[in-house]
């Protein structure tokens, strides 16, 4: 026990604070981890378990003092301390994310281009009011609707709050924001005009979700017809033939040639080896889909696109707006040409167009011009090439590539349309055809059998 001479006065910095010092250590479990009433130390678990309980995984990428690319999980309390603890051991993260159960380990949620767009517009007007950074990031992540995009616009918000620069931060979800929101906003911070900056990206997503729309728009009707008519078919074949097959077998006449074929079609898909085809068809396209995902799928697709005459016009004018307007807008900001091109080039939709892209980077990039590189690749129009040469020359290259990209959008609008029209007469003709022939052979079946017949 300790005492203290009642002639002294008080001392609230010397041996009261001692005793409260005390009294606390005692409180939390004193120097030897028990508390009070338990100087041991075995009546209770130490609090440092329950925090230990606290910690998250996290999945990250990063890059050793080597260069090498390095993957892994972590734990610790928040997103800003495993990157900091990874930095510690001379990792430069480029990418992470909490790790939550079979959803984010398999399918991580994803982040509609339409959240992206509201961002940027409402972060453009915050900033042209005066509202800090810090606020108007803190103000979305709580209006956020999208849980994915809280997580997101919160981690943000904890790297720039701790002096992290905002590209830096976006950066770390590459996988929501493409790589020319980093490119544009980098440039925008060395001005100072980050509202701006936030303004020409809500106008560039806007027009990039307007056209998605658009195509989606144009090609619903067709989709629907040919969905129905699939429906029919297999209504007829399997409910409808079959019942037709036992009436004309009661009579025992002679059938018709398109009805004979039309009952041989509909006994094979009711047999068991019609099932087993169905099956291995339905396997054969679901391996066909997880194929399409896949690099080389994916690139021998596009390539596809690009030499079929029904759809190649509408690929090249959609990756030509998208490679142009990304561009145009970059150099508008003030990004130099060098580190604005593989930003524009990853804006492309289309791996092909990806390729070739990067080849005339380089190229670029040694000092070959801009536009004949470009000519080289063989994928853009005379005229795209044309405004560039004139671009390059004038010293209004930013200006030339916006008038390229606004004339793309024209006609790329136009390019679907003309697609979409001739989806229309296909499906209408190909559901012709099918209900067509069942008639003539269920017609054709009727008079054989009513003059082959006595009454």
């Amino acid at each position: 026990m300790t005492t203290t001479d009642p002639t002294r006065p008080p001392d609230p910095g010397g041996t009261g604070a001692a005793q409260a010092a005390d009294a606390a250590t005692l409180e939390q479990g004193g120097p030897h981890g028990g508390s009070a009433g338990d100087p041991g130390g075995k009546g209770r678990k130490p609090r440092r378990s329950a925090q230990a309980k606290k910690l998250s995984k996290f999945r990250y990428e990063a890059v050793d003092l080597e260069g090498n690319t390095v993957k892994g999980d972590t734990r610790a309390a928040s997103v800003n301390q495993a990157r900091n603890e990874l930095a510690v051991q001379g990792l430069r993260v480029r990418k992470i994310s909490e790790r939550k159960g079979l959803q984010t380990e398999i399918t991580p949620a994803k982040v509609p281009l339409e959240e992206v767009m509201h961002f940027s517009r409402q972060m453009a007007t915050f900033l042209r009011s005066g509202v800090p950074m810090t606020e108007a990031l803190g103000n979305l992540a709580i209006d956020a609707e999208n849980k994915r995009f809280r997580e997101v616009l919160n981690d943000v918000l904890e790297q720039v709050g701790t002096g992290a620069r905002i590209t830096d931060a976006l950066a770390q979800h590459s996988d929501v924001f493409p790589s020319y929101f980093m490119a544009m906003l980098g440039a925008a911070e060395l001005t100072g005009r980050m509202d701006v900056a936030f303004q020409r990206l809500h106008t560039y997503v806007k027009r990039d979700i307007e056209l998605r729309r658009a195509v989606r728009r144009a090609l619903v009707y067709p989709m629907i017809l040919l969905g129905l008519s699939i429906v029919v078919v297999g209504v007829i074949v399997v409910f409808a033939i079959p019942r037709f097959a036992t009436f004309f077998e009661e009579f025992d006449a002679e059938l018709p040639l398109p009805t004979r074929m039309l009952m041989s079609v509909a006994d094979f898909v009711t047999s068991p080896y019609g099932i087993i085809t169905g099956i291995v068809l339905a396997l054969l396209l679901i391996f066909g889909l997880i194929w399409a995902c896949t690099p080389t799928g994916r690139r021998a697709i596009d390539g596809a696109l690009l030499r079929l005459p029904l759809t190649r016009k509408v690929v090249q004018y959609s990756s030509t707006e998208r490679f142009t307007r990304v561009l145009g807008a970059l150099l508008e900001s003030g990004v130099a040409l060098p580190q604005a091109l593989p930003s524009a080039v990853d804006a492309s939709n289309n791996l092909v167009f990806k390729e070739r892209l990067t080849t005339a980077m380089e190229a670029v990039l040694q000092g070959a011009g801009f536009a004949g590189p470009l000519a080289d690749t063989d994928l853009f129009p005379a005229t795209v090439i044309q405004m560039i040469r004139v671009g390059e020359r004038s010293g209004e290259l930013s200006g030339q590539l916006e008038n390229a990209a606004g004339f793309y959008e024209e006609e790329l609008e136009y390019a679907i349309e003309k697609m979409t029209a001739w989806f229309e007469p296909l499906t209408v003709i190909f559901i012709g055809v099918v209900v067509g022939f069942v008639a003539v052979a269920m017609v054709s079946a009727m008079y054989g059998i009513y003059n082959q017949v006595d009454f």
